[in-house]
């Protein structure tokens, strides 16, 4: 029996073609795009630097501001400080480096009490006292400018314009391959 002679199984076979094509060819496009937007935020777009210039490497560098911030303000105003706690448990919660939509969640939770800290140990303590605070702080905001500007956002938002159409939404589905977190960007 050939082929062109059976119509039914002309579709079917057609039809296994269309198929395999879109999920498998691809679901293996949208891995290795998926895969490309997360190495420039672990490793950031140019990896010739010997600093790492990425939105990974800015989280923990903000993170690290923001413990620094902590410490201080539990020195200073005490170790029964709730918001220097939150602040400090705020900066460990991010460092998941799987899970974006995390992340982004205790660095917004993280600027909110940076914000909040400031305004407390700033009215309590004396200028000399509150100088390596006020460091850490400005180390904070910087980081931020950079999580900012970093270009990770254009590549995620690219990612998730694929898949939010068809067939890259149908494929992305079948494939557990959600959007990324363009942290505000």
């Amino acid at each position: 029996m050939r082929l062109d002679e059976n119509r039914k199984l002309a579709w079917v076979v057609l039809a296994v073609c269309v198929l395999v094509s879109v999920f498998a060819l691809g679901g293996a496009a949208l891995g290795r795009e998926r895969s490309r937007v997360l190495k420039v935020f672990n490793d950031g777009a140019d990896t010739t630097l010997s600093t790492r210039h990425s939105m990974d490497a800015y989280l923990d560098a903000a993170a690290d501001s923001a413990s620094i911030m902590a410490n201080e303000a539990a020195l200073h105003m005490g170790e029964s400080d709730a918001t220097a706690q939150a602040l400090s448990d705020a900066a460990l919660i991010g460092s998941d480096p799987e899970k974006l939509d995390v992340r982004y969640k205790a660095y917004t939770d993280l600027k909110s009490q940076v914000e909040k800290l400031y305004n407390g140990l700033y009215s309590a303590v004396s200028t000399e006292e509150f100088r390596n605070f006020k460091l850490a702080y400005d180390d904070f905001w910087g980081y931020d400018d950079l999580i900012k500007r970093d270009g990770y956002h254009a590549l995620a938002k690219d990612y998730n314009g694929l898949i939010s159409g068809f067939p890259g939404g149908v494929v992305a589905g079948v494939t557990g391959q959600g959007a990324l977190d363009t942290f505000g960007g």
